[in-house]
């Protein structure tokens, strides 16, 4: 799809940053030649690591991965040394696409190293031949966080990125429109930001990667454009109430990753006649969005704002605990089929098998079980309602309490912890740990930051930790998280906004 984007609109600008823009004929000219040494390198049906922050170079990379025949397993270079070897080693990815700064900066990692500084040297001179793929071959790996204490590798294919990218009804995707890329690859928004653009003729603009203050994003924005961005519901709360000025260039504002505020999307669309907010909502498992719902007005947004409705592709299901269909406008566990249903968890039957189900009434396809509680209103549009477990969403990312309190315990001071997910201002989520302490021991904050840093990406390091004399319980002698006390954040000096 993309190679015949590049021949039809060859002059076109494909993608850009701060340092280079490169048009649709140069994006697959470089990305071919790139292909040609990743598949010279025997990367073709295997999972090759991309170890890059985001740039225009970045893009290029991914596509030849895909080129290559093989998928891409995305490496945040700000993830500690500990957590890149596991992800690495989990998925086989022996080949690793990097730079000489970026890797100087993770240390030393055990896999084969392909450096994107001499690549073109190294590209193959002979007219590179693609090698044939199905819609089902596996197009990228992702990883979110496990309930076993260890992060999920998740396969998703080449159909379910297309199904994603192409024939959307929520936005507008084509050669009118420019997109920002802001998220980390990491995320699966960045999923819906990249190949929603180069699938649809768009200009794709990555954001530079210190890119955090509304006012600096304002700046990107107006320079160069941009009307169609994706941001998690916490920093679209933060920036509607600093500075929404910011976005005033977006007429496509997505947003999504947790509860969305009524009030905030009310004003976002009162500054901007004719914008339009999305609130996006899927996880991982199936595609990045599942459903979606469209406001133009700010009656649209409702209270709470909905989750909306199927995406184009996806079949949704509101199942009871006993497993069948929910009576008309009865909560019930949502459930999801249809075209963005990934591959599933690499290598791991057990939670395969628990998670994608048989979908009702059609045992030859499958649904994934999203552990969400939701309701139909009475217009069909989803209310989400909360979990029916204890996974946790903070700042846009998945969390299973469960692997933060596994790497607390690990340290010898700690003998049993708590973590869950607390308001810190309205919208804005952050971790706090409860903690027992082992017999005569005392809590050294920074000591134990230091300590998860090295296992754990920021977003899973807690920012506030309580010491408690012991957790409360359930009667079946579980964690009672609703009995946990909610902390003093301003009185506290161990807070890391």
């Amino acid at each position: 799809m993309f190679a015949d984007l590049a021949q039809s609109r060859p002059g076109a600008v494909a993608v850009e940053d701060d340092w280079e823009r490169i048009t649709y004929a140069e994006l697959d000219r470089r990305a071919t030649a790139l292909a040609g040494v990743i598949f010279s390198r025997g990367g073709q049906g295997r999972f090759v690591g991309v170890l890059l922050g985001r740039s225009a170079q970045t893009i290029v990379a991914l596509l030849a991965v895909l080129k290559a025949g093989a998928a891409y397993v995305p490496l945040d270079p700000a993830y500690p040394r500990a957590r890149l070897t596991e992800m690495i080693e989990q998925c086989g990815s022996t080949l690793v696409l990097t730079t000489a700064a970026v890797h100087d900066e993770v240390g030393e990692i055990a896999v084969d190293v392909l450096w994107l500084d001499q690549a073109e040297h190294d590209a193959v001179t002979d007219v590179f031949a693609e090698p044939e793929r199905r819609p089902s071959d596996p197009a990228y790996v992702m990883f979110t966080s496990g309930t076993t204490g260890r992060p999920k590798a998740i396969v998703v294919s080449h159909h379910n990125v297309v199904n994603l990218a192409t024939g959307v009804d929520y936005v507008e995707l084509n050669p009118a429109r420019t997109v920002l890329q802001f998220a980390p690859l990491s995320f699966d928004a960045s999923t819906f930001e990249i190949w929603g653009a180069l699938l649809n003729g768009a200009r794709l603009v990555v954001a530079p990667e210190e890119l955090l203050e509304s006012e600096q994003m304002g700046q990107v924005l107006a320079n160069h454009s941009i009307d169609t961005m994706w941001l998690t519901a916490a920093l679209f709360h933060r920036i509607v109430d600093t500075d929404l000025s910011a976005l005033q260039p977006v007429t496509q504002l997505l947003a999504g990753g947790d509860v969305l505020s009524a009030d905030h999307v009310r004003r976002a669309l009162a500054a901007v006649p004719g914008r339009t907010v999305v609130n996006g909502y899927g996880p991982t498992e199936t595609t990045t969005f599942a459903c979606c719902h469209r406001m133009s007005t700010p009656e649209d947004a409702g209270h709470p704002v909905p989750i909306g409705r199927a995406v184009p592709g996806a079949r949704l299901w509101i199942m009871t605990r006993e497993g069948q269909p929910a009576a008309a406008g009865e909560a019930g566990e949502l459930w999801i089929a249809g075209d963005g249903v990934s591959l599933g968890y690499w290598q791991d039957p057990a939670e395969n098998s628990r998670k994608f189900v048989p979908e009702p009434g059609s045992p030859h396809s499958r649904a994934y079980r999203t552990g969400d509680l939701v309701r139909a209103r009475d217009d069909g549009a989803l209310e989400f309602l909360g979990r029916i477990d204890d996974q946790m969403k903070v700042r846009g990312y998945r969390i299973e309490p469960a692997e933060v309190e596994a790497a607390l315990i690990e340290q010898p001071t700690i003998c049993r912890a708590a973590v869950t997910a607390q308001e810190f201002r309205a919208g804005d989520k952050r971790l706090v740990a409860y903690l027992v302490l082992s017999p005569g021991a005392e809590l050294h904050v920074p000591q134990l930051r230091r300590a998860l840093s090295a296992k754990l990406p920021a977003y899973l390091i807690p920012a506030r930790y309580v010491v408690l004399d012991d957790l409360p319980v359930t009667r079946n002698g579980k964690v009672d998280r609703r009995a946990l006390p909610v902390p003093e954040w301003m009185a506290s000096t161990t807070h890391q906004p």
